[in-house]
């Protein structure tokens, strides 16, 4: 293989040093030398001796040297904004101290949401050329040289370097992280979500919270991407609480969907909007369109009472909490959590679902299996992205089976998993209470839901198996639809006797089955009660069940 680079004793002879000069160079560069820490000398072979150890010049620093931008991939440059910031009266006053704060020799650490302007906002501020990494866009391994190629921008003076979206590093990174810091020519900026983001340097950092522009500045802001003012963009604004670089995403987001430059009204631009959220959501979470109506459901009323008194406490927050005062009284966050919990196929995912079209929100359920990690840290930085998503995008979350994630904590921590399981549950108990949004929990296993999430919550939906009356209900709702062709002798209530332990998932299996066994039966033209009747038996025993044999119409569970 090729050897990339000069050994020291050739440099040597280039520039006819001697002998013991030679040797003093090859054993310094063999060091923690600034020019290997700095990354502007890269060593092709650590294994080799030293006088023969091969070293080459950095591309960058070659690039720099011949008048080019030392700025490369991963980097990316980020400018002043030439047109004048659209701000409410918390952002100009976080803007002039970070003016302030960008004058000490202090790391900046700039936290706030996702899609706010930060960056924006530290360009503005240092009113000099950013040189930025993007930790989002970092694969497992990459960091190190990533920082490397960062630190030896900066040196050549090619920007002040800025690192986004820190929250997305993992645990392992810190030490990379905390070295990068300490070693730094200049002072570094930071943007994250947490605002307890801990950096670990040696050099004092400056904190500051960007916070998200108001409702007013929020429909400057669409109404400029718009090309004017509507009493639709005043609803898109109220609706999702996001800054101008999430707008500024949507607006191009609704262009590439089709809309033209002159043509973005508030429809296009809020598909824009849940595209590029959809897309942050990645496969951690995905969509969910409610299909069924509210007609569809058959609850006992006390339980249908608790549903319309979850969606009553969603849509009259702002009158209560805000108008009436009670806001004061909550704690961190005034989001809803609710609890439902239950046999299998009760209902309880349907009525997540209903329960957000009923609002307007978007249905997003959590895949746990992509959430879950074996890495330490990386299944709180998929959650702490879905849950962000989540409160930007208007969306309710839904976690199925939620038990696998909100489980009871350890009381005796016996080794490292039992110590990490713990505080995966601990900022799960966290993140929900400071969540500003609804999130809805299912579990067929309530009682090994953490007790400190219950407290929490702000419903807690027990579904029972439907009774006899209920049971009929479902059977002559799912059976029937507007082009089904059925059969004159359909018994509901003998159905429901019938199959005591069927709940709506079940019964719902059946009607379906007996639907597709009266069409491949030939000469059938109707849905007969006895198609619904073996499919009944067939998954009853699915089930588990044992049933009687089969005597006409009326066999009975043993």
């Amino acid at each position: 293989m090729a050897r990339r680079g000069l050994s020291v004793a050739t440099w040597a002879r280039v520039a006819d040093l001697a002998p013991g000069a030679a040797q003093a160079l090859a054993i310094e560069l063999a060091r923690a030398n600034p020019l290997r820490a700095y990354g502007l000398l890269i060593p092709g072979d650590d294994e080799a001796p030293a006088a023969q150890r091969p070293y080459a010049v950095a591309p960058a620093v070659l690039a720099w040297l011949a008048g080019g931008d030392p700025v490369e991939p991963p980097l990316r440059r980020a400018r002043p904004p030439a047109d004048e910031l659209v701000l409410d009266a918390a952002q100009r006053a976080a803007l002039a101290e970070l003016r302030t704060l960008a004058g000490g020799g202090a790391h900046l650490v700039l936290s706030g949401a996702s899609g706010t302007g930060r960056t924006t906002a530290l360009a503005h501020a240092l009113g000099e050329p950013l040189v930025v990494l993007d930790a989002a866009t970092l694969a497992r391994g990459e960091l190190v040289p990533a920082l490397l190629a960062l630190r030896r921008a900066a040196l050549l003076g090619a920007g002040r370097p800025v690192i986004v979206h820190a929250d997305e590093l993992d645990a392992d990174a810190a030490a990379a992280l905390r070295r990068f810091l300490d070693g730094a020519p200049v002072p570094v900026a930071i943007t994250t979500t947490r605002e307890d983001l801990d950096a670990g340097a040696r050099r004092p950092l400056a904190r500051l919270r960007w916070p998200t522009p108001d409702v007013a500045t929020r429909q400057a802001l669409w109404a400029r991407h718009a090309g004017g003012d509507t009493p639709a963009l005043a609803q898109l604004a109220s609706r999702y609480p996001v800054g101008a670089s999430a707008i500024h995403r949507a607006a191009s987001t609704a262009r590439a969907l089709g809309a033209t430059a002159g043509g973005l009204d508030a429809d296009a631009l809020e598909r824009g909007l849940r595209h590029a959220i959809a897309e942050r959501m990645g496969d951690v979470a995905t969509r969910v369109e409610a299909r069924q109506g509210w007609d569809d459901l058959v609850l006992a009323d006390d339980i249908l009472d608790q549903v319309r008194g979850l969606i009553a406490r969603v849509r009259h927050a702002p009158r209560v909490l805000d108008g009436w005062g009670y806001r004061d009284k909550l704690g961190r966050g005034a989001g809803v959590a609710a609890l439902f919990s239950g046999p299998p196929g009760t209902g309880k995912t349907m009525v997540a679902g209903l329960v957000a079209r009923e609002l307007g929100l978007e249905l997003y359920q959590v895949d746990l299996s992509q959430v879950v990690s074996k890495w330490v840290g990386e299944t709180e930085k998929q959650l702490a992205r879905i849950f962000d998503c989540a409160e930007q995008g208007h969306a309710l979350l839904l976690f199925d089976e939620a038990d696998a994630l909100f489980g009871q904590r350890s009381a005796e921590v016996k080794s490292a998993v039992d110590r990490y399981a713990n505080l995966e549950v601990n900022f799960l108990l966290q993140r929900v209470e400071s969540f500003g949004g609804v999130v809805v929990l299912t579990t067929n296993l309530d009682g090994n839901i953490d007790h400190a999430l219950k407290r929490r919550l702000a419903a807690h939906v027990v579904f029972a198996p439907p009774d006899e009356d209920e049971r009929e209900r479902l059977w002559a709702r799912l059976v029937t639809t507007a082009r089904a062709p059925l059969g004159d002798d359909l018994d509901h209530a003998a159905l429901a006797r019938q199959f005591p332990r069927m709940s709506g998932a079940h019964i719902r299996n059946a009607a379906l089955a007996a639907a597709f066994l009266a069409a491949a039966e030939p000469g059938a033209a109707t849905i007969e009660h006895e198609h619904l009747v073996r499919a009944a038996r067939a998954e009853y025993r699915s089930m588990g069940h044992v049933l009687a044999e089969r005597g006409g119409l009326g066999g009975r569970e043993r």
